[in-house]
């Protein structure tokens, strides 16, 4: 039985309303962070991201990286304990439940249902506890937009991170697979694709904090992801890359798409001699504008995009 099944990801859930859609009688009085099911080959996890709260003993390194979750185990197991063989072997559905703090003013937080977890590999020289690293199979790019809960989850950074493996900027084989060339709709913001550029969209959204990159505009509906160097003249690797990507509204990404526009490394707007100040004024757009923030990763891109300005 998958008990995957009887939850929502992105819902919330509080441990009486879990046990009342698992059959399993010794939960209820379960207090660990790991339930070990007796009637389902499924392993749960609860984690609490804010360790603030907790006892030294208890402070592990449990966070998201896009659809990666770290995880430490329970300080008595390594990576050959049988527990978590089954779960690097997958002979268990492991599944997770998540909340940033365990209690707000006094009041017991809910957790948000994460989805099934997929063992994808271990940090080298850790035990007791030692820390895992899973694919988060149930992870969506659509619902990181539309769900405050859960982008919560998804984007809580730790203070205290003290684990050497960064997947921060790696890219895991599902979202890589499910990624092509952006339609227009796509590329016009209408459509975020339940198989395609959603995911592209998403992380240009992460990176501009939701807003776009000049103006600081938060309307999501009408913000353009757009490549600075086009997907036609991109390489594998540059059509993924974050740092080849802006977060424009309308009007700019026309101008911009049609090198009417280009930005310097240091974020000042350049415009072609083939529109005047009048027409941009007309479009709201002026000459002061410009990026808001360019990091070294952009300038590559910048400078090539530049070099095509009418």
């Amino acid at each position: 039985m998958s008990y995957n099944q009887k939850f929502i990801v992105g819902n919330l859930y509080s441990r009486k309303s879990i046990l009342g859609l698992i059959d399993e009688s010794t939960f209820s009085s379960s207090r660990e962070g790991i339930f070990y099911c007796l009637n389902s080959s499924t392993t749960i996890l609860f984690t609490d991201l804010d360790k603030s709260q907790k006892k030294e003993q208890f402070i592990y390194n449990d966070y998201f990286e896009n659809d990666f979750f770290h995880w430490d185990s329970q300080n008595k197991q390594h990576l050959n304990t049988p527990r978590i063989q089954e779960i690097v072997n997958k002979e268990v559905e492991v599944i997770l439940f998540c909340r940033i703090k365990k209690s707000i003013k006094g009041n017991t937080q809910p957790y948000i249902y994460c989805g099934r977890l997929e063992f994808f590999q271990h940090e080298e020289g850790t035990k007791n506890p030692v820390h895992i690293i899973f694919n988060n199979i149930d992870y969506n790019d659509e619902l990181l937009l539309d769900n405050q809960n859960y982008r919560n989850i998804i984007e809580w950074k730790s203070e205290s991170k003290i684990t050497e493996v960064d997947l921060s900027k790696k890219l895991s084989d599902k979202r890589k697979k499910n990624y092509k060339k952006p339609s227009k709709t796509e590329r016009k913001g209408m459509v975020t694709n339940r198989v395609g550029q959603g995911w592209y969209r998403t992380e240009i959204l992460k990176k501009w904090d939701y807003k776009c990159s000049v103006t600081g505009c938060e309307i999501q509906k009408i913000l353009i992801s757009s490549h600075i160097v086009p997907w036609r003249d991109s390489n594998e690797e540059e059509k993924l890359d974050v740092d080849n990507g802006l977060l424009l509204s309308p009007d700019l990404d026309g101008l911009f798409d049609k090198y009417l526009i280009s930005f310097n490394d240091d974020g000042s707007m350049l415009v072609s001699d083939k529109i005047n100040i009048i027409e941009l004024s007309e479009l709201g757009i002026n000459i002061n504008m410009k990026l808001r923030f360019v990091n070294d990763g952009m300038k590559k891109y910048l400078k090539r995009h530049r070099e095509k300005l009418l």
